[in-house]
């Protein structure tokens, strides 16, 4: 599934507008009136889905900047899964955070170079 799918699943699921942003230096990939968007396609499905801190942080704040609330919206090979990461941020999740060894980039053609990224992991049944 390409992300332009994903958004169009995720219009007809949340009942609302969804506009991409064009800024390849953005930290989120679109965005609506209540909503800050970070969408990834997976290849594989996990019963626990990855979320990086620093794109947690990031888009965190920017929807707490913008009155929004941040969604991180993911599709695997197992369906599309919409989490409200503002929600459970504040009703006190636990994304159990580690540093963890992983590429420095994913689906680029030259080689990546490892290196440790703080992560955390949200359960498919916490999805909206």
């Amino acid at each position: 599934m390409t992300q332009e799918e994903l958004q169009w699943i995720a219009v007809d699921k949340l009942k609302t507008s969804i506009t991409a942003t064009t800024d390849v230096y953005c930290t989120f990939d679109g965005y609506s009136e209540d909503y800050v968007i970070e969408f990834k396609c997976r290849r594989k499905h996990y019963p626990t889905q990855l979320i990086e801190y620093k794109k947690f942080k990031s888009n965190s704040d920017q929807a707490d900047e913008s009155g929004k609330e941040f969604l991180y919206i993911i599709s695997t090979p197992s369906g599309e899964y919409v989490f409200n990461v503002s929600k459970l941020a504040a009703d006190g999740y636990d994304f159990g955070w580690e540093d963890r060894r992983m590429p420095s980039k994913t689906d680029f053609d030259s080689p990546s170079r490892m290196e440790y990224k703080k992560v955390g992991y949200i359960d498919v049944i916490d999805s909206i």
